[in-house]
């Protein structure tokens, strides 16, 4: 038997397909792209040429699937799990069309029959899709133009909400796309730049635009109600819904513009005061030191941009804003909130109430800082 090696280019948990023109017989049918195997080839050598002849880019083969598949009488089908390492696939002679499939699009094609023995497999695959680096909150993956989170019982809440904003024409909002085939929502993928809020300082022009924004975001939700419940819910009633983590790690910028903002899973109605000392704790930033003088310009640029609590309300609203993450991050670890397992790894609550301690001893020079501007 001769074996024909393919690869299941995985890409941001999408599939390549490739649709064949010759010979007659499979064209118009979709297949895997691949090769037969040369003697005294390697099998993964031999995938690794194949789709550079084929389609002019280099794969790294990270495994293989289960199994093989009978193509013919003379010919059996393996299939090698690969990463796009170099160049871009394009069609070729033996191709005249290319797709990167989601885990709900691998029907939407006419397999060759060969490869279709593979599907189920392929298809749990691309659901692990590719893990998202910043948030907070651990699970969450993209798929194609996608995210999938975990949800909750505050999701048709919050699911609520983003429909509203996206209805009013509030920029950066992820539309919701429902629940897929492991329980989680399905919202946009937003791209731009996160800015590292360890090692980086947002701009003072990035700061303002987060600033109008929040104002934005408040300002869309007229004739928004919604009973909840609420992942964090307040003890007090509030009339605005706040995102409640408007900090680097939950936005995405384009230039000076915000592009993205996510992680909306502790949206729940609370005060102004609070979303505002959220951003100012995490962009001025107040959790680590910076010159009293540049907080208290940074701390200005916000509140101006806002246009509602001065600087020095900001600065006094922060200790009880940080205390209230502190209080529910605990709360919600005791209860047993296994989406919370990365924050508890990196030592949270109690790193935050290190850095809170330390903004205490801070915050009377800061305050006068803010006194003589």
């Amino acid at each position: 038997m001769t074996l024909v090696v393919c690869a299941a280019i995985l890409r941001h948990g999408t599939l390549l397909a490739a649709r064949r023109t010759t010979p007659a017989a499979a064209a118009g049918g979709w297949e895997l792209p691949g090769g037969k195997v040369g003697p005294d080839e390697p099998a993964d050598v031999a995938v690794v040429r194949e789709i550079g002849e084929e389609l002019g880019c280099r794969v790294r083969v990270e495994g293989w699937l289960d199994g093989e598949q009978t193509i013919d009488a003379t010919h059996v089908l393996r299939v090698a799990q690969c990463t796009l390492v170099d160049g871009e696939p394009r069609a070729d002679t033996d191709h005249d069309e290319l797709r990167w499939l989601t885990p709900e699009q691998l029907g939407e094609v006419a397999w060759l029959e060969a490869d279709r023995a593979f599907l189920d497999e392929l298809r749990e695959l691309l659901l692990d899709g590719e893990e998202l680096p910043g948030g907070n909150v651990g699970g969450a993956v993209r798929i194609g133009i996608t995210v999938r989170r975990p949800t909750g019982p505050w999701t048709p809440a919050v699911h609520a909400l983003l429909d509203h904003l996206a209805a009013a024409g509030l920029r950066a909002v992820p539309r919701v796309h429902g629940i897929d085939d492991r329980g989680r929502e399905v919202l946009d993928y937003l791209s731009g730049e996160v800015v590292d809020v360890d090692t980086e300082l947002v701009s003072d022009p990035r700061l303002a635009d987060l600033g109008r924004w929040a104002r934005e975001l408040h300002e869309a939700q007229r004739g928004f109600a919604h009973p909840g419940p609420w992942r964090f819910e307040s003890t007090r009633p509030h009339a605005l819904v706040m995102h409640n983590d408007l900090a680097p790690y939950n936005v995405a910028f384009e230039g000076d513009r915000v592009s993205g903002v996510f992680d909306w899973d502790v949206a729940a109605p609370g005060p102004v005061l609070f979303e505002l000392a959220q951003i100012a704790w995490t962009c001025v930033p107040l959790f680590r030191p910076v010159p009293d003088e540049v907080a208290a310009r940074r701390l200005r640029v916000l509140a101006t941009a806002y246009d509602g609590p001065t600087a020095a309300e900001i600065l006094t609203g922060v200790p009880a804003r940080v205390q209230s993450v502190i209080d529910g991050l605990r709360a919600a670890m005791e209860s047993g909130d296994r989406t919370l397992d990365r924050l508890a790894a990196e030592g949270e609550p109690d790193r935050t109430a290190g850095h809170l301690r330390d903004f205490l001893t801070r915050r009377p020079a800061l305050a006068a800082a803010l006194a003589r501007s």
